[in-house]
């Protein structure tokens, strides 16, 4: 399982800003259409009613305090009688069900004071008022059929207003967030999950060495070999996707020649600067003169060559005189490559982003297990 830093996190976050927005945009949509767009043509009917107290000469005592609020408790607990419903259902002659009647309403007992707020959405303005109308009245008589008391009053009568959209704007904010926050955990499980390669750390954390973060890095790899390594023959493969080496060894070869002896060994005839005659064949291994670098380039067919007992004197003669001799080879996968297995202390290899960390981690077993060592990783995207 892959391990990744906030840094990574937060680079994987920008590259699938997409992925993070779209279920939070869908939340949004969804439940603004169920909350606040639907809910734009309804209706909420409200009514106050007030347990007051069984002796009115009495006024506001304490003792009528306390058994007002003791009141207000027996008589909340009517409210959650079905069949209140159901007799107010039969009285309206509609198709609403008692159950479906109680669904709508929402109600607050406040034992405190004594009130009992009542609000019923309904589609329907006059519906609503009619219907609100009618739980009321039928909760005040059956209070008074029930346990004869007659002291619960209207402090405020069926009012209606069209229903407010905040509440459906406020959850569809809510909702925009966490599906914001569903794709966040989504990416964070797609990177931990991943088994490709999405930097150097994801190489090092396999246990091989990263050499650089891009192709043009080249001075930090020459100091690399330099530290390193000592007359060495060093193969240069890629395992991404380019398969292409020839401008990176070559790029590589000159920052070393800088300094040190090198020479390169252009395996696959990739150089449009040499040509004809100053090409290398099996009856004859020349090593020319570019600059400040040395190289050979071969002739078709350049495998043969390559593979021949001729090169292969050529190299044990000449590679003492150099600190560094570089094969740069293309794909990893091809015979040039398999072939310079033979020749190479080294060989460093190329990878990208689509590259999978089990398959590097093959590869590099692979070689290793052959006699030769993987200097190192160059990472590119």
């Amino acid at each position: 399982m892959r391990k990744i830093t906030s840094d990574q996190l937060l680079k994987t976050a920008k590259k699938n800003l997409l992925l993070i927005l779209l279920p939070g945009l869908v939340l949004f949509g969804l439940i603004f259409y169920l909350t606040a767009a639907k809910g734009s043509k309804s209706y909420e009917a409200e009514a106050m009613l007030m347990v007051k107290g069984l002796d009115d000469e009495e006024g506001l005592s304490y003792n009528n305090i306390l058994l007002n609020e003791k009141l207000s408790n027996i008589y909340g607990q009517f409210l959650e009688s079905a069949d209140l419903y159901d007799k107010v259902s039969d009285k309206l002659g509609a198709d609403f069900e008692g159950e479906n009647i109680k669904g709508r309403l929402a109600y607050e007992v406040n034992p405190a004071s004594g009130l009992i707020t009542f609000i019923y959405k309904d589609k329907d303005e006059a519906r609503a008022a009619d219907t609100l109308t009618l739980i009321t009245e039928e909760y005040r008589s059956e209070i008074k059929d029930f346990l004869n008391m007659d002291n619960i009053d209207y402090l405020q009568k069926v009012k209606v207003s069209e229903s407010s959209n905040v509440k459906g704007i406020i959850f569809s904010v809510l909702g925009f967030f966490v599906g914001a926050f569903l794709g966040v955990l989504l990416i964070i499980l797609k990177a931990i999950l991943s088994d490709k390669i999405g930097g150097a750390e994801d190489i090092e954390n396999l246990g091989i060495r990263c050499l650089a973060s891009s192709k043009d890095d080249l001075l930090r790899i020459k100091v690399a070999i330099n530290n390193l390594t000592d007359n060495s023959v060093i193969g240069v493969a890629d395992l991404g996707k380019d398969k292409e080496t020839f401008d990176f060894t070559r790029g590589l070869a000159m920052e070393v020649a800088n300094s040190l002896g090198v020479l390169l060994v252009d395996a696959r005839g990739k150089n449009s600067d040499v040509d004809g005659k100053y090409l290398s064949t099996k009856e004859e291994i020349k090593v020319l003169r570019k600059g400040v670098l040395d190289l050979i380039k071969f002739d078709k067919p350049e495998e043969e060559i390559f593979d021949s007992y001729q090169f292969e004197d050529k190299l044990m003669d000449v590679k003492n005189s150099y600190n560094y001799v570089l094969i740069d080879e293309g794909g990893l996968d091809s015979n040039i490559a398999t072939i310079g297995l033979k020749y190479e202390d080294y060989k460093i290899l190329l990878v990208d982003k689509r590259t999978k960390k089990e398959e590097l981690v093959g590869k590099v077993h692979d070689i290793e297990s052959l006699g030769v060592k993987v200097l190192g990783v160059v990472y590119y995207k």
